[in-house]
């Protein structure tokens, strides 16, 4: 069953998604309620100095490119196949488009969601009836002041991501011991070794840890930084040995659609080949401990497998992979994957809530910006009861804007 315009939207979130989300809510006349923990695209800017996997082209909409031509009298995009930063994405697209008419209104930064669940229905009540969707969705969400708001919805359009809750880096995917206590003081996300990090990290002994392509590009640019500063070494610890085929741990794929990826995963595995000193790779390793000493700001971690030992190091990175915040879901009724966390489905049970973008995959690195607006596209079309309902199309006879 349609729910039509103006029904209330609130969407969580505002990442890429978030307001690509909002922006198709409100051109088709949706209200559109917005929150953010933090600042528009903050996840972005923390890896800005980044260059993103996929052409700026693939990272936005022809519906959004409207938006700013409306909007500015010369938006002043890159060109479709140019591969820029994160932070250039945010400064040319993602920012200006939060401040566009349509969407700035509809932003409240600094708005941590605290739970999404039903006005009057606990979890278990009304599983697949009608009845279920007949209350409204309740989002509670607290300010930078600890005030608590409660905004009562038709729709709730999850986009908030899996960026703010890491992985731990215990063996099995526990905590280590002692990692609760210490992860405040150790890096869990991309590192600017040649920028704002390389005094922090120069001359160090720095543990990193995980064999996925965010370590991959720690390892890279730390490997940089080790050559011109003699002290820096620099010790990479991964579960598995090597991925199939390849000198080190990072899985290359042969035929990866996307060559920049396949390109840092190589260059990865080739630094263990070519290492000059400042690199270890020690293989078939897991934290068992880690302890976090602040007189003189050391860790000390305990490795269980093929290199166990109690070793010191002054920096420590965790590349292990991130997990979505189920916690403020728990009123809902879900149906996820046991494996990823991620949905099976783009249609819950829970009637008109909807997970979208990165959280929608859970543990599954594998997405990219361009499902998201599939999913954005499809979520409308159910909503709006409009199987052909498609902003991002083409107009027939118009050039290629996307």
């Amino acid at each position: 069953m349609a729910v039509e315009s103006p029904a209330h939207i609130v969407v969580v979130g505002a990442g890429t998604i978030g307001i690509e989300a909002a922006l198709y809510a409100r051109f088709l006349g949706y209200q559109v309620t917005l929150l953010d923990s933090g600042d528009v695209g903050a996840s972005l800017r923390k890896w800005g100095h980044v260059r993103m996997f996929t052409p700026f082209g693939a990272n936005c909409t022809r519906l959004g490119r409207s938006a700013l031509a409306a909007q500015y009298d010369d938006p002043a995009l890159p060109p479709d196949d140019q591969y820029v930063t994160a932070g250039e994405y945010l400064d040319k697209y993602l920012q200006p488009l939060a401040e566009s008419d349509l969407v700035a209104n509809c932003v409240k930064r600094h708005h941590t969601v605290v739970s999404i669940a039903r006005s009057s229905q606990t979890k278990t009540e009304n599983l697949g009836l009608p009845e279920r969707g007949e209350t409204p969705l309740i989002t509670l969400a607290k300010d930078q002041q600890g005030h608590e708001h409660v905004f009562e919805s038709d729709i709730v359009l999850d986009c908030s991501g899996v960026g703010g809750q890491p992985n731990f880096i215990g063996g099995g995917g526990s905590p280590a011991v002692g990692e609760l206590a210490a992860r405040p003081h150790f890096e869990t996300g991309l590192i600017d070794a040649s920028g704002q990090d390389a005094n922090r990290f120069a001359n160090q002994q720095i543990l990193v840890i995980g064999a996925g392509h965010s370590a991959a590009t720690n390892i890279c640019q730390l490997s940089v930084l080790a050559r011109e500063t003699l002290e820096t070494h620099v010790t990479w610890v991964t579960r598995e040995a090597k991925a199939n085929g390849q000198t080190g741990p990072v899985a290359v794929i042969q035929d990866d659609p996307l060559p920049q990826r396949k390109h840092l995963a190589g260059e990865a595995n080739q630094l263990i080949v070519d290492e000059a000193g400042h690199l270890d790779h020690w293989p078939e390793t897991t934290v068992k401990s880690i302890h976090f000493e602040p007189q003189n700001s050391h860790f000390h971690v305990t490795l269980d497998g093929k290199h166990a030992g109690i070793h010191t190091f002054d920096r420590v990175v965790a590349n292990v992979g991130y997990r979505p915040n189920l916690e403020m879901l728990k009123e809902l009724q879900l149906d996820l994957c046991p494996h990823t966390d991620g949905i099976k489905s783009l249609i819950q049970p829970e009637p008109n809530f909807y997970l979208l973008g990165s959280k929608s995959y859970g543990r599954d690195s594998s997405y990219l910006v361009a499902d998201g607006f599939d999913q954005i596209r499809r979520v409308f079309a159910i909503i709006g009861d409009r199987e052909n309902l498609d902003l991002y199309a083409e107009p027939p006879g118009s050039s290629n804007l996307a």
